[in-house]
């Protein structure tokens, strides 16, 4: 279960920094700053560093959040933005079972 999650991760960074290559950096600065800690995420997951699934479950529940309520303020296709707001929400409830049990 722990190497899906790092695999969500990892995903997710790739995913953050494809949309931010595909359309820019402006207005995107979220989603550059958002797969910078992602890729940090996936490594502290990685090596299990202490509250390293704590930390992945506040800040991916902020960033769903984050990009759940700027969804429509790119003018832009919004087709990453949704395959990153599923990955995150994959990621949060995988977080979830692994910190809560099942």
């Amino acid at each position: 279960m722990l190497m899906l999650l790092v695999s969500l991760l990892a995903l997710d960074t790739v995913l953050h920094f494809a949309l931010v290559a595909r359309f820019g950096v402006k207005e995107n600065e979220p989603f550059l700053i958002f797969g910078v800690v992602y890729a940090v995420l996936t490594l502290a997951v990685w090596f299990a560093l202490p509250y390293a699934l704590w930390v992945t479950l506040v800040l991916a529940l902020i960033g769903l959040v984050g990009l759940t309520v700027t969804f429509n303020k790119p003018q832009r296709d919004k087709m990453m933005d949704r395959v990153i707001w599923i990955v995150d929400a994959a990621g949060i409830v995988l977080t979830a079972i692994l910190l809560f049990g099942y």
